[in-house]
């Protein structure tokens, strides 16, 4: 079963913008209810969709330029990056269902 990553400053560039599969990033606390509430849902999709994206979490008290870079305002936030650009944002406490309905239209792969 394949679980998110940690995802830091340091290798931010490596694990998302470079990567070869599209990135699922979770922006949130270690600290908040509904940064602790989503966990769930992205270890679901993590092991779920292991073969075709990446699931990773940034936690933005370790990490706060990451969330100035990208104008993270609401928390949790979640960015679906393809080829290194965001193409979805989603904002506030969500399903795995409602994650995943606003992703099919872009992903590459049919499985979603």
């Amino acid at each position: 079963m394949k679980t998110t990553i940690e995802i830091n400053e340091a290798n931010f560039e490596t694990e998302v913008l470079k990567s070869s599969q599209p990135v699922l990033v979770e922006f949130a606390t270690g600290w908040s209810l509904p940064s602790m509430m989503m966990n769930g849902a992205m270890d679901e999709i993590a092991a779920e969709f292991v073969d075709c994206l990446k699931v990773a979490r940034v936690k933005l008290d370790r990490s706060p330029n990451l969330g100035l870079w990208y104008g993270i305002r609401c928390l949790p936030a979640i960015l679906y990056f393809s080829d290194g650009e965001v193409r979805i944002g989603i904002f506030g406490t969500t399903s795995k269902d409602a994650i995943l309905s606003q992703l099919r239209p872009v992903m590459d792969s049919g499985r979603i």
